[in-house]
Protein backbone atom coordinates (compact mmCIF):
# COMPACT_ATOMS: atom_id res chain seq x y z
CA UNK A 1 0.00 0.00 0.00
CA UNK A 2 1.29 3.17 -0.65
CA UNK A 3 1.30 6.04 2.18
CA UNK A 4 2.26 9.67 1.27
CA UNK A 5 4.91 10.77 3.85
CA UNK A 6 4.38 14.84 4.35
CA UNK A 7 7.70 17.00 4.79
CA UNK A 8 6.26 17.34 8.20
CA UNK A 9 5.66 13.73 9.14
CA UNK A 10 9.02 12.95 8.14
CA UNK A 11 10.17 15.71 10.37
CA UNK A 12 8.34 13.81 12.94
CA UNK A 13 10.31 10.49 12.32
CA UNK A 14 13.93 12.72 12.62
CA UNK A 15 12.50 14.14 16.25
CA UNK A 16 11.51 10.85 17.08
CA UNK A 17 14.82 8.80 16.46
CA UNK A 18 16.36 11.81 17.84
CA UNK A 19 14.61 11.26 21.23
CA UNK A 20 15.09 7.28 21.00
CA UNK A 21 18.79 6.76 20.40
CA UNK A 22 22.33 7.37 21.34
CA UNK A 23 23.59 10.32 19.20
CA UNK A 24 26.12 7.97 17.18
CA UNK A 25 22.73 5.50 16.37
CA UNK A 26 20.48 8.79 15.26
CA UNK A 27 23.62 9.75 12.97
CA UNK A 28 24.04 6.06 11.59
CA UNK A 29 20.46 6.15 10.75
CA UNK A 30 20.49 9.49 9.47
CA UNK A 31 23.32 8.36 7.22
CA UNK A 32 21.91 4.67 6.47
CA UNK A 33 18.53 7.22 4.97
CA UNK A 34 20.93 9.21 3.17
CA UNK A 35 22.69 6.12 1.32
CA UNK A 36 19.57 4.61 0.59
CA UNK A 37 18.28 7.73 -1.18
CA UNK A 38 21.16 7.53 -3.47
CA UNK A 39 20.68 3.82 -4.11
CA UNK A 40 17.17 4.41 -5.04
CA UNK A 41 17.67 6.61 -7.38
CA UNK A 42 20.60 4.47 -8.97
CA UNK A 43 18.40 1.29 -9.08
CA UNK A 44 14.84 2.48 -9.63
CA UNK A 45 13.57 2.21 -6.18
CA UNK A 46 10.80 4.40 -4.06
CA UNK A 47 12.86 7.48 -3.04
CA UNK A 48 10.80 8.20 -0.46
CA UNK A 49 10.09 5.28 1.13
CA UNK A 50 14.04 4.42 0.83
CA UNK A 51 14.18 7.29 2.97
CA UNK A 52 11.76 6.93 5.58
CA UNK A 53 12.75 2.92 5.96
CA UNK A 54 16.37 3.96 6.62
CA UNK A 55 15.65 7.05 9.26
CA UNK A 56 13.14 4.16 11.02
CA UNK A 57 15.75 0.98 10.49
CA UNK A 58 17.10 1.19 14.01
CA UNK A 59 13.94 3.08 16.05
CA UNK A 60 14.07 -0.14 18.73
CA UNK A 61 17.45 -0.40 18.51
CA UNK A 62 18.39 0.22 21.92
CA UNK A 63 15.03 -0.57 23.17
CA UNK A 64 15.58 -3.83 26.28
CA UNK A 65 14.88 -7.14 24.90
CA UNK A 66 12.03 -7.58 26.83
CA UNK A 67 10.08 -4.83 25.17
CA UNK A 68 11.17 -5.89 22.10
CA UNK A 69 10.30 -9.31 23.09
CA UNK A 70 6.42 -7.66 23.69
CA UNK A 71 6.42 -5.79 20.47
CA UNK A 72 7.61 -8.66 18.19
CA UNK A 73 4.70 -11.32 19.97
CA UNK A 74 2.16 -8.44 20.30
CA UNK A 75 2.56 -8.46 16.25
CA UNK A 76 1.72 -11.91 15.94
CA UNK A 77 4.87 -13.44 15.27
CA UNK A 78 6.42 -16.47 17.20
CA UNK A 79 9.90 -15.58 17.44
CA UNK A 80 12.41 -19.49 16.29
CA UNK A 81 14.67 -20.41 19.05
CA UNK A 82 17.51 -19.22 16.38
CA UNK A 83 16.13 -15.72 16.61
CA UNK A 84 15.58 -16.29 20.21
CA UNK A 85 19.47 -17.16 20.31
CA UNK A 86 20.40 -13.84 18.46
CA UNK A 87 19.37 -10.99 20.13
CA UNK A 88 21.48 -8.67 18.08
CA UNK A 89 18.26 -9.47 15.06
CA UNK A 90 15.58 -8.71 17.85
CA UNK A 91 15.51 -4.99 16.71
CA UNK A 92 14.36 -5.40 13.47
CA UNK A 93 11.52 -7.72 13.79
CA UNK A 94 10.76 -5.33 17.45
CA UNK A 95 11.21 -2.03 14.60
CA UNK A 96 9.10 -3.26 11.67
CA UNK A 97 6.41 -4.14 14.76
CA UNK A 98 6.77 -0.35 16.33
CA UNK A 99 6.55 0.72 12.92
CA UNK A 100 3.12 -0.62 11.88
CA UNK A 101 1.04 -0.46 15.58
CA UNK A 102 2.79 2.83 16.93
CA UNK A 103 3.38 4.70 13.84
CA UNK A 104 0.86 3.50 11.77
CA UNK A 105 2.95 2.81 8.66
CA UNK A 106 1.16 0.12 6.72
CA UNK A 107 3.64 0.38 3.57
CA UNK A 108 4.85 -3.32 3.18
CA UNK A 109 7.78 -2.42 1.44
CA UNK A 110 8.72 0.06 3.98
CA UNK A 111 8.04 -2.92 6.74
CA UNK A 112 9.59 -5.08 4.70
CA UNK A 113 12.59 -3.38 4.31
CA UNK A 114 13.10 -3.05 8.49
CA UNK A 115 12.49 -6.22 9.05
CA UNK A 116 15.13 -7.81 7.17
CA UNK A 117 17.48 -5.26 7.16
CA UNK A 118 19.74 -7.07 9.55
CA UNK A 119 19.44 -10.81 8.13
CA UNK A 120 17.92 -10.43 4.46
CA UNK A 121 15.55 -13.10 3.51
CA UNK A 122 14.97 -14.96 0.04
CA UNK A 123 13.71 -13.21 -2.65
CA UNK A 124 14.37 -9.76 -1.35
CA UNK A 125 12.40 -7.16 -2.74
CA UNK A 126 14.44 -3.95 -4.83
CA UNK A 127 13.52 -1.51 -1.54
CA UNK A 128 14.82 -4.81 1.10
CA UNK A 129 18.25 -4.77 -1.00
CA UNK A 130 18.44 -0.62 -0.78
CA UNK A 131 18.11 -0.64 2.92
CA UNK A 132 20.11 -3.92 3.65
CA UNK A 133 22.73 -2.25 1.68
CA UNK A 134 22.65 1.40 2.48
CA UNK A 135 22.79 -0.09 6.39
CA UNK A 136 26.10 -2.16 5.36
CA UNK A 137 27.92 0.93 3.69
CA UNK A 138 26.87 4.17 5.40
CA UNK A 139 28.75 6.90 5.75
CA UNK A 140 30.24 6.95 9.19
CA UNK A 141 31.12 2.76 8.47
CA UNK A 142 35.27 2.10 8.87
CA UNK A 143 35.31 -1.32 9.20
CA UNK A 144 38.19 -2.89 6.84
CA UNK A 145 37.71 -2.68 2.99
CA UNK A 146 34.33 -0.63 3.56
CA UNK A 147 35.48 1.19 0.54
CA UNK A 148 35.31 -1.30 -1.72
CA UNK A 149 31.59 -2.63 -0.32
CA UNK A 150 30.72 0.95 -1.53
CA UNK A 151 32.40 0.68 -4.52
CA UNK A 152 30.72 -2.19 -5.56
CA UNK A 153 27.18 -1.20 -4.26
CA UNK A 154 27.63 1.67 -6.69
CA UNK A 155 28.42 -1.09 -9.32
CA UNK A 156 25.79 -3.81 -8.69
CA UNK A 157 23.55 -4.16 -6.06
CA UNK A 158 22.33 -7.94 -6.64
CA UNK A 159 22.38 -9.50 -3.29
CA UNK A 160 21.29 -13.10 -3.84
CA UNK A 161 19.80 -14.52 -0.52
CA UNK A 162 19.15 -18.76 -0.28
CA UNK A 163 17.50 -20.87 1.83
CA UNK A 164 19.94 -22.21 4.60
CA UNK A 165 20.41 -25.88 4.00
CA UNK A 166 21.01 -28.38 7.07
CA UNK A 167 24.93 -27.15 6.60
CA UNK A 168 24.70 -23.51 6.19
CA UNK A 169 27.72 -22.88 5.36
CA UNK A 170 28.74 -25.16 2.04
CA UNK A 171 29.49 -24.44 -1.48
CA UNK A 172 26.55 -26.53 -2.43
CA UNK A 173 23.98 -24.02 -0.67
CA UNK A 174 25.70 -21.17 0.42
CA UNK A 175 22.97 -19.15 2.51
CA UNK A 176 24.36 -15.27 0.79
CA UNK A 177 25.86 -14.55 -2.27
CA UNK A 178 27.28 -11.05 -3.46
CA UNK A 179 27.54 -10.58 -7.11
CA UNK A 180 30.33 -8.34 -8.42
CA UNK A 181 32.35 -7.11 -11.52
CA UNK A 182 35.84 -8.41 -10.94
CA UNK A 183 38.98 -9.31 -13.17
CA UNK A 184 41.63 -11.76 -12.97
CA UNK A 185 45.32 -10.46 -11.34
CA UNK A 186 48.39 -12.66 -10.79
CA UNK A 187 48.49 -13.13 -7.08
CA UNK A 188 50.82 -15.21 -6.76
CA UNK A 189 52.30 -17.64 -3.65
CA UNK A 190 53.54 -16.94 -0.89
CA UNK A 191 57.68 -18.92 -0.83
CA UNK A 192 58.18 -21.77 0.22
CA UNK A 193 54.17 -22.56 0.22
CA UNK A 194 52.43 -23.74 -2.49
CA UNK A 195 49.08 -23.21 -1.31
CA UNK A 196 49.18 -20.08 0.79
CA UNK A 197 49.06 -16.59 -0.98
CA UNK A 198 51.23 -13.58 -0.98
CA UNK A 199 50.70 -10.31 1.36
CA UNK A 200 49.79 -8.22 -1.15
CA UNK A 201 49.52 -9.27 -5.17
CA UNK A 202 52.32 -10.17 -7.40
CA UNK A 203 50.56 -7.86 -9.91
CA UNK A 204 47.65 -5.98 -9.95
CA UNK A 205 47.59 -5.97 -13.88
CA UNK A 206 44.13 -7.66 -14.93
CA UNK A 207 44.90 -10.63 -17.18
CA UNK A 208 41.37 -11.57 -17.70
CA UNK A 209 38.16 -9.52 -18.80
CA UNK A 210 35.90 -8.11 -16.52
CA UNK A 211 33.35 -10.86 -15.21
CA UNK A 212 30.51 -11.60 -13.10
CA UNK A 213 31.57 -13.26 -10.05
CA UNK A 214 29.76 -14.74 -7.41
CA UNK A 215 31.15 -13.96 -3.94
CA UNK A 216 30.56 -16.40 -0.99
CA UNK A 217 30.47 -16.19 2.84
CA UNK A 218 33.97 -16.81 4.11
CA UNK A 219 33.39 -19.90 5.67
CA UNK A 220 32.05 -22.21 2.53
CA UNK A 221 35.25 -21.63 0.74
CA UNK A 222 38.70 -23.28 0.76
CA UNK A 223 39.96 -20.05 -0.81
CA UNK A 224 39.34 -17.98 1.46
CA UNK A 225 39.60 -13.72 0.65
CA UNK A 226 39.15 -11.39 3.44
CA UNK A 227 40.33 -8.14 1.11
CA UNK A 228 40.38 -7.61 -2.54
CA UNK A 229 42.38 -4.67 -4.38
CA UNK A 230 41.05 -2.28 -6.22
CA UNK A 231 42.43 -1.84 -10.46
CA UNK A 232 42.23 1.77 -11.00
Amino acid sequence: MKMDFTAEKINEYESLIKSRLSEYRYNHSMNVAKSAVYLAEKYGADCEKAYVAGVLHDIMKEESLEIQQQFIESDGYKMTGTELAVPSVYHQMSGAAYCKKVLGIDDDEIIGAIRFHTTGKADMTLLEKVVYTADFISAERNYPDVDIMRRLADENLEIVNKKVGEIPFSLENPPIAINANMQQINWGLKFPYRSVARKTPKSTTPISRVQEIELYPYGCCKLRMTEMPILK
